[in-house]
């Protein structure tokens, strides 16, 4: 596990264009959104000392007084958000081939022509396979919400403390599923990609054993997660103790909140990293080829041969007849 995570951490160092183009693709995503909010921001409250009161310490009084009175007219906003959110995961989806391509070779040297190349390549899989993912996804959370009801209604009547103790298991099933799920789609693209032949369902069920026979790879997904944890838990200090008070520290608040959807794309790299080290040091044949004799082969050679050329003695014999 610490080899692969040392191994994968020197291929995303290496690998800084990839990080960046994706960080760049998702910031133009987000940048009509940002731009209808802003505009609706500065028609509703931008002649009123709102923002001010917010900006020094956020009141929720305030806010929510705010939001009675102007929330409708944000809703453009969700729709917004919400088709940019769904574009986003199929342009990433689209790159995830060239991603791969360019994290199997840390020392080659970017090159758009070939990421984009790749990309479209794998894209009709991997497509298919969000598809057949998402649609597992929502049977599983229906799955999940019915546990939980039976779970909540296990724990009727009782404290908070109980209701807390009460919903800890199906917490931890949730969050042991969902990792699995994630691994299971970081394993299944980098299949695809080794092995360019088989289809996202195959990938998908040929990826689900692997994993589960090498329970390892969640382990390292999970080391990875906690990297992302502890960058976010710093954040949430920051605002805590320094918090955006003034024009200076909500400027400085945004480019660390960019520093931090940066690093969730090195983060998400470093996982299809760490599948591909880790399956280079764990490999499985998805096919096994067929073991011909040699000697058939030498035979069937000289069948062949044979077939080719005239047999100079039966040529002789049948002269030697005649006469």
């Amino acid at each position: 596990m610490k080899d692969s995570l040392q191994a994968s951490f020197q291929i995303i160092k290496a690998k800084w264009p990839v990080h960046t183009l994706m960080y760049l693709v998702s910031l133009l995503l987000s940048a009509i959104p940002f731009f209808v909010f802003y505009q609706i921001l500065e028609k509703e409250a931008g002649q009123s000392i709102l923002l001010n009161e917010l900006v020094p310490d956020f009141n929720f009084m305030v806010f929510g007084d705010f939001w009675n009175a102007s929330g409708k007219d944000f809703k453009p906003v969700f729709w917004y958000s919400l088709g940019a959110g769904f574009i986003g995961s199929l342009v990433y989806t689209f790159f995830s081939g060239g991603v791969i391509d360019e994290l199997s070779n840390s020392k080659r040297l970017f090159n758009f022509s070939r990421f984009f190349k790749q990309s479209a390549r794998f894209f009709p899989e991997y497509l298919g396979l969000l598809v057949f993912l998402g649609i597992l996804l929502f049977v599983f959370f229906l799955v999940s919400g019915l546990i939980y009801f039976i779970f909540a209604s296990i724990a009727h009547g009782s404290t908070e403390r109980g209701y807390f103790f009460w919903l800890l298991p199906p917490s931890f099933i949730l969050f042991v599923f969902m990792s699995f799920g994630l691994v299971l789609s970081f394993y299944a693209k980098v299949f695809m990609y080794k092995e360019p032949r088989i289809g996202f369902v195959t990938a998908f069920w040929e990826a689900f054993y692997y994993i589960f026979r090498r329970k390892e790879s969640v382990f390292i997904f999970w080391g990875i997660g906690l990297i992302g944890v502890g960058v976010l838990l710093i954040y949430l200090l920051l605002d805590k103790y320094i918090g955006m008070r003034s024009g200076f520290t909500i400027t400085v608040f945004f480019v660390f909140q960019q520093v931090l959807i940066f690093s969730k794309f090195v983060l998400k790299h470093w996982n299809y990293a760490a599948a591909l080290d880790y399956f280079e040091r764990n490999p499985m044949l998805f096919f096994k080829e067929p073991i011909i004799d040699i000697a058939i082969i030498e035979f069937s050679k000289e069948e062949d041969i044979n077939s080719i050329i005239p047999d100079k003695s039966a040529d002789e014999s049948s002269k030697l007849s005649e006469d």
